[in-house]
């Protein structure tokens, strides 16, 4: 008679292959968690200090390249604000006069200001490469709109919107390169002789004079953004997202306080904003003219002393 033999299977194997496994996955969870980068942070860091975010995205050659970069750039901004006299006779013996050594100084600067931005912007999209993911922005309300302040679309960036960001870091980098240029040009314009490159510089000076007030306006206009973005979140949204959110809102408030509740803070802002736009017409015909054009012709005369002729020419074609 045969015996039935039970045999009893070890799960040994199965339990050590499963634990295997799962040695394999922690270690690969744990790698992916340390190898997110902040774009914000790396951003920042390059904006501060070129190179610091490649550092921060191990990018070493790369941020070693942008630091020297940046070593050499002031470097080269002391030694001509310093050896200014002996950098001028220097271009001035090989046939190069005061006015073409400033248009060199100011294409050097310009140069300067590119790789800035270049080495900000390419710190912050690497690291949005390595997360994989578009970013969405930081959870504080004061920072954004300091950073602003310093420099426009800064903001803008820690909100999570890179494409205002891009828009308003065109008027940082007019802001820096205009209006440092207006007392330079100011002060070096006496010693500039009369050729084709100071009638170059001039036209550029005359350029930032005619810019610096929009870069202004545009400079707090862009604090006031990143400020009110940072306050609400839902302005970090896109254009349809956010339409369909304020009628969502705007339904939602008319049946838990009624028409009359919900439509009365629209009725108030329309008519302030008409009694505004009233006041602007009435007042357009009692501003002073005069009195702005005979200052006007003040500052025309006084450049033309110092024989510039782009805007005095431009003021004198100005309507009276």
């Amino acid at each position: 008679m045969s015996q039935k033999v039970w045999v009893i299977k070890d799960n040994s194997e199965k339990q050590v292959s499963v634990a295997k496994i799962n040695q394999r996955i922690i270690p690969t969870y744990e790698q992916q968690s340390t190898n997110q980068r902040n774009p914000y942070l790396a951003y920042s860091l390059s904006i501060i200090i070129w190179g610091w975010g490649q550092f921060y995205n191990r990018q070493w050659k790369l941020g070693i390249f942008f630091l020297l970069f940046m070593i050499n750039f002031y470097l080269l901004i002391r030694i001509f604000f310093t050896y200014w006299e002996s950098i001028k006779s220097f271009f001035e013996s090989i046939q190069i006069d005061c006015s073409g050594t400033l248009l060199i100084f100011g294409f050097f600067y310009l140069s300067g200001l590119v790789v800035w931005q270049f080495n900000a912007w390419q710190a912050y999209f690497k690291s949005i490469k390595i997360n994989k993911r578009s970013p969405k922005g930081i959870n504080m309300t004061l920072l954004p709109p300091v950073c602003s302040l310093l420099m426009p679309g800064w903001g803008q960036l820690l909100n999570g919107q890179t494409k205002k960001a891009l828009f308003f870091q065109l008027f940082a980098f007019t802001s820096l390169a205009t209006l440092p240029s207006i007392p330079i040009i100011f002060l070096l314009w006496p010693k500039l002789e009369a050729s084709q490159s100071r009638y170059i510089i001039e036209w550029i000076f005359s350029i930032s004079i005619i810019l610096s007030p929009l870069v202004l306006m545009m400079w707090v206009f862009t604090i006031f953004d990143a400020a009110k973005v940072s306050i609400d979140t839902t302005k970090k949204e896109r254009i349809p997202i956010r339409i369909r959110y304020a009628i969502s809102k705007f339904r939602l408030h008319t049946k838990t306080y009624g028409w009359k509740n919900a439509v009365l803070p629209l009725i108030k802002r329309t008519t302030l904003l008409i009694l505004l736009l009233i006041f602007c017409v009435i007042t357009y015909h009692h501003v002073p003219e005069k009195f702005y054009m005979q200052q006007l012709q003040i500052l025309g005369n006084r450049l033309s002393e110092k024989q510039m002729t782009v805007i005095p020419g431009i003021i004198k074609k100005l309507p009276e």
